[in-house]
């Protein structure tokens, strides 16, 4: 599985490959055109009636990532393109953070494996929380320190149910997890702390919301693999 660190420093520090980037082009469009089509649905237009600031980045992701979430042909993780939408200062910042946000959230739903799923978890909200966390670090350009504990408030806030995927509460639980990080990035930059290992530890992600990678079969493939190993990867 991967760890805390290696997220880390991938967000940091990894400029992902003109292939990923066009792919994060096209999620980033399909995102944008789901939430203008999803605007109008009356769970949008409920959730911004209670919305405290709705042109906040917080609600706007939050609106923005339920209107997606709600429609046909939405991205593959849409909380991943809602915190980068809302954080990015341009359209380049949001690609560059949505490639880094899929990898991240690709790795994360490998490493938790088909028990989480079974479960009953929505991995939407749980793998794609960690992915959003990755995007949003990387669109506010954070450093080490903030990155990690961004990542921790992320992983402390992971939950969703798939019991709810076709009741209103589905696409808002998608919307709240981009809303999540987006907090989560502001709080880690003024100074809130959080694990030091929110995935990898004892008590982390992996170890409560999925099996043990001790009594995990492991075949040495994807939850193997160092992150981004997919981009340079033929096929």
């Amino acid at each position: 599985m991967i760890t805390t660190s290696e997220v880390v420093d991938f967000v940091r520090d990894t400029t992902p490959p003109p292939t990923a980037l066009d792919r994060a082009l096209v999620e980033l469009g399909r995102f944008r055109r789901a939430a203008r089509r999803g605007a109008d649905t009356p769970l949008v237009a409920t959730l911004k009636q209670v919305a405290v600031r709705p042109g906040s980045l917080l609600w706007s992701a939050w609106i923005d990532g339920t209107a997606a979430a709600a429609v046909d042909g939405r991205p593959a993780w849409v909380a991943v393109c809602a915190a980068a939408n809302a954080l990015a200062v341009d359209d380049g910042g949001a690609i560059e953070a949505v490639a880094i946000g899929y990898e991240v959230a690709d790795r994360v739903r490998a490493d938790l494996g088909v028990a989480h799923t079974e479960a009953g978890w929505s991995v939407q909200c749980t793998a794609g929380a960690i992915g959003a966390a990755a995007a949003a670090g990387r669109a506010l350009g954070l450093d080490v320190g903030h990155v990690h504990h961004l990542i921790g408030l992320c992983a402390t806030q992971a939950a969703g149910l798939a019991a709810a995927a076709d009741t209103d509460t589905g696409p808002l639980q998608i919307g709240k997890a981009a809303s999540n990080a987006v907090e989560a990035a502001l709080l880690s930059r003024n100074g809130f702390t959080s694990a030091a290992q929110p995935l990898e530890g004892r008590r982390g992600l992996f170890a409560l919301m999925s099996v043990p990678p001790a009594a995990a079969e492991r075949n040495g493939t994807a939850a193997d693999a160092r992150l981004g190993a997919a981009w340079s990867s033929p096929g």
